[in-house]
């Protein structure tokens, strides 16, 4: 485990705890939420290349495909997309179903079980470890995808960064992560367990948030709308977009609930700019160099 000295994001040392029991801690200069102490980067990279650790993403792939087609389809308005990097490509799904729409398809991915799976079951070109240590073409990309990845990046900083610099002039940086912090359902959570609700006893009282063992994730930071969106401009991004991303699984009459659900926290943010759903969407042009972003 590892503990920060200062923020991440502005590097300000005016750091709080939050919820010491949940690690959780707030910067209160910018307001940025992340965990100190937190895994470190090794043991981020140890826990997703266990051996089955993608075993429950196949076993949902029909209904992951549905994702992965929303999507794309929100992408198409960007039409013609060229090359498309896709960083934490997983298990390569999202090269896979986006070929055909792209030039050419390239992703990263710093597990060794993801990597292996892309490779065998979708045929993709995914390259193991960390896109901030490789070795790829300059101001090559078009578009970079970082679907729900910016969360278990360590320093978000010098990640948009390298971004920066591995796309064109121009390029789009497609973003979607969690909204623990100020989510209607992160708001239930927490309710529920100051409640003392059973099936509440995982979550943070605080945010909401489940703690890592109970969970086949390791986020270390926790963004609302406006913080992702001073990191982007601070890194030398233009925002472009600022939506929801879809992310449900279930089917059949749940299904349509969750789609429903979605719509309706779609409207409320595309409307009133309010974004209260599980998860943020940003698309971001790479802008003219800046003292933040060169």
């Amino acid at each position: 485990m590892e503990t920060l000295e200062h923020c991440n994001i502005c590097s300000s040392r005016q750091i709080r705890s939050i919820d010491p029991e949940y690690n959780l801690c707030r910067c209160q200069d910018c307001g940025y939420v992340f965990d100190s102490p937190r895994p470190t980067i090794e043991e981020i990279v140890t826990f997703y290349s266990k051996k089955g650790q993608y075993d429950h993403w196949l076993r949902e792939d029909e209904a992951r495909v549905a994702i992965w087609t929303w999507r794309l389809g929100k992408l198409k308005k960007y039409l013609p997309l060229g090359r498309l990097l896709d960083v934490g490509a997983g298990i390569g799904e999202f090269l896979h179903y986006a070929q055909p729409f792209f030039s050419e398809v390239t992703g990263t991915e710093v597990s060794s079980a993801g990597v292996e799976v892309a490779s065998q079951k979708f045929g993709v070109n995914v390259r193991r470890g960390q896109v901030e240590n490789m070795d790829l073409p300059l101001g090559y990309f078009d578009m970079i995808s970082i679907f729900h990845v910016l969360e278990h990046v360590p320093n978000p900083v010098s990640f948009l960064a390298r971004l920066r610099e591995l796309l064109c002039p121009g390029g789009l940086v497609v973003c979607a992560v969690p909204n623990d912090v100020l989510a209607w359902r992160s708001r239930q959570n927490s309710l529920g367990k100051r409640l003392g609700r059973k099936k509440f006893k995982n979550f943070s009282a605080v945010l909401g948030t489940p703690k890592v063992s109970s969970v086949e994730e390791i986020h270390l930071s926790h963004f609302t709308a406006p913080v992702l969106g001073k990191l982007f401009k601070d890194s030398g991004f233009e925002i472009v977009e600022e939506s929801v991303d879809p992310y449900f699984l279930r089917t059949g009459l749940r299904g349509l609930k969750d789609r429903l659900r979605y719509g309706f926290h779609w409207l409320l943010c595309r409307v009133f700019r309010l974004n209260r759903y599980d998860t943020i969407w940003f698309v971001a042009r790479k802008g003219k160099a800046s003292n933040q972003g060169k």
